[in-house]
């Protein structure tokens, strides 16, 4: 690139009196630098008038290896840009679409040619592999085969190098294997995508989309860079899932146990939990005042971990040295959520300097919920059903007295106009189903819920006014009796048990979803 500046006339003579003489003037300075490979500077004209002129040569690619193959070419195009989303695009599904064709290790990185050593020197070498170990950009995706077999796929980049790598170990791949493991591609593509993007996202569902028969687990770990990290730790296969992701702007942590396979429902079921889950999410975000985006991960997460569950089974078989074996009929998952037991939270970053005269006003926001399920009894015939589903909010926040008004408090008094609101909020929803000798003795759902909004109103710095305004509701619903009205209404020949094991029964699983409103649960309909 050559950089020239003058002024007036006198601008346009050294500019084409420059020009004539950069070949010759630029081949004389090579020759009296040959030995390094850094930039030349050259001076044209006078020096009482003359700007510099500046020959910039751009660093050398160091390979390494040939780089004549399609995924070298990938590499080269992805290198010339800056940043991880552009660095990264398309690099992770290429590495899993590979396996069509190839199921051998391979490995490859192009770096910047910082100095004049070979390109085989023992820094180039570190450099390489530190690009697929602990580059400042790390994703690894770990795939093991039912088979046993150990994929390993790296992306790595830093400011001077990127680089990928699979390393198949522990065994051969089999047709079946590649042909999952490519199936894989678009899922850990857009896993990278969302983990780049700004602000990050986590979509994870492509990576639960797998036979388990094939593929025994996959794991997703990713350190994305050296300030304001983010990371993830994804896991899953046939009875766990799992995710964890930090970042600037907090925590997500969601744990699911697909053991008890026996438990799961319907399609319909489980969307129909899941929707109301993902709506007392997006309340409680709202309630609270939640980083949105953060939430949005949160949701995003929880939605892939709860779908694509797989098959259902109709046996459950406890743990322990003389486990027992439970059947389970249409009529005990009618009255479960449908969903697999799991645990998760979100919490954000603690803001502890919004307001300087008050430093014990801090931002928080921390939102927990689960759901729980035990199996026990003697056998089939006398069993004990419990699901307990339960949620906690707890959130405090800085409001403008005048909404839409950006705060802006300070140390001067006229600034300190302002809510300060502490939310509180728990609920739960438990839900017992009894057998004695094969037939339904009890079941019933217990819910309950309660909201404590405290807010704190400044005007000038001084207190105005602090309200807490609690809300406290509790109910609980019949099932058994639900289950029997119908049979007295629509079956009154036939015993109960055959009803409950030949008929279309009433839908009672949305009545037994936890609800967090605790106004919405005071004014919500009871089956009975």
């Amino acid at each position: 690139m050559t950089v020239i500046s003058a002024t007036g006339n006198q601008a346009l003579n050294t500019l084409v009196t420059s020009t004539k003489s950069l070949t010759a003037v630029t081949t004389a300075a090579s020759q009296q630098q040959a030995s390094t490979a850094q930039s030349t500077t050259v001076m044209i004209g006078q020096a009482d008038t003359a700007s510099p002129v500046y020959n910039i040569t751009k660093p050398a690619l160091v390979w390494e290896r040939s780089s004549s193959d399609l995924m070298s070419s990938k590499l080269a195009s992805n290198f010339s840009h800056s940043g991880n989303a552009a660095r990264f695009t398309g690099l992770g599904a290429a590495l899993l679409e590979r396996f069509t064709t190839d199921s051998s290790s391979y490995s490859q990185s192009v770096m910047k040619q910082t100095s004049a050593q070979s390109t085989r020197s023992a820094a180039n070498v570190a450099a390489q592999t530190q690009l697929h170990t602990k580059a400042d950009n790390q994703i690894n995706l770990s795939i093991k085969t039912a088979s046993g077999a150990l994929v390993d796929i790296t992306l790595g980049s830093d400011d001077d190098g990127l680089g990928v790598q699979v390393n198949v170990s522990k065994g051969t791949l089999s047709d079946a294997d590649r042909k999952a493991l490519a199936g894989l591609a678009e899922g850990f593509q857009k896993a990278i995508d969302g983990l780049t993007a700004q602000p990050p996202k986590l979509d994870l569902s492509g990576l639960t989309k797998f036979d388990t028969s094939v593929l025994s687990s996959v794991d997703l770990h990713a350190t994305l860079g050296t300030t304001n990290t983010q990371t993830l730790d994804f896991h899953a296969d046939a009875n766990t899932r799992s995710v964890k992701s930090t970042g600037v702007a907090g925590t997500v942590d969601i744990s699911v146990d697909m053991s008890k396979r026996a438990l799961l429902g319907t399609e319909s079921q489980q969307k129909q939990a899941l929707n109301s889950y993902l709506k007392q999410i997006s309340s409680a975000g709202n309630r609270g005042n939640g980083d949105e985006s953060l939430m949005n991960m949160f949701k995003d997460a929880f939605t892939a971990l709860n779908s694509n569950y797989g098959e259902t089974a109709t046996t459950y078989k406890s743990g322990g040295a003389e486990p027992v074996y439970f059947s389970l009929t249409k009529t005990d998952k009618n009255m479960m959520t449908g969903l697999a037991d799991f645990t998760a939270s979100v919490s954000q970053t603690p803001v502890d300097s919004t307001n300087p005269m008050r430093p014990d006003e801090t931002d928080t926001f921390s939102y927990q919920v689960s759901q729980t399920s035990t199996i026990t009894g003697t056998g089939t015939q006398d069993r004990n059903i419990t699901q307990k589903q339960q949620s906690h909010l707890a959130a405090s926040y800085h409001a403008s007295l005048t909404p839409g008004l950006k705060l802006n408090l300070t140390n001067d008094r006229n600034s300190q106009n302002y809510l300060y609101y502490q939310i509180d909020d728990k609920a739960e929803s438990t839900t017992s189903v009894q057998y004695h000798k094969g037939a339904l003795m009890s079941a019933s759902v217990a819910q309950s819920a309660s909201n404590s909004t405290h807010i704190q109103k400044y005007v000038k710095g001084a207190l105005e006014s602090d309200i807490t305004t609690p809300e406290i509701t509790s109910k609980t619903t019949d099932l058994l009796g639900t289950l029997q009205s119908a049979w007295e209404n629509n079956a009154p020949r036939m015993s109960f048990r055959d009803y409950l094991n030949h008929q279309t029964l009433p839908d009672l699983s949305g009545m037994v979803l936890m609800e967090s409103d605790a106004a919405q649960l005071k004014n919500s309909p009871s089956l009975v």
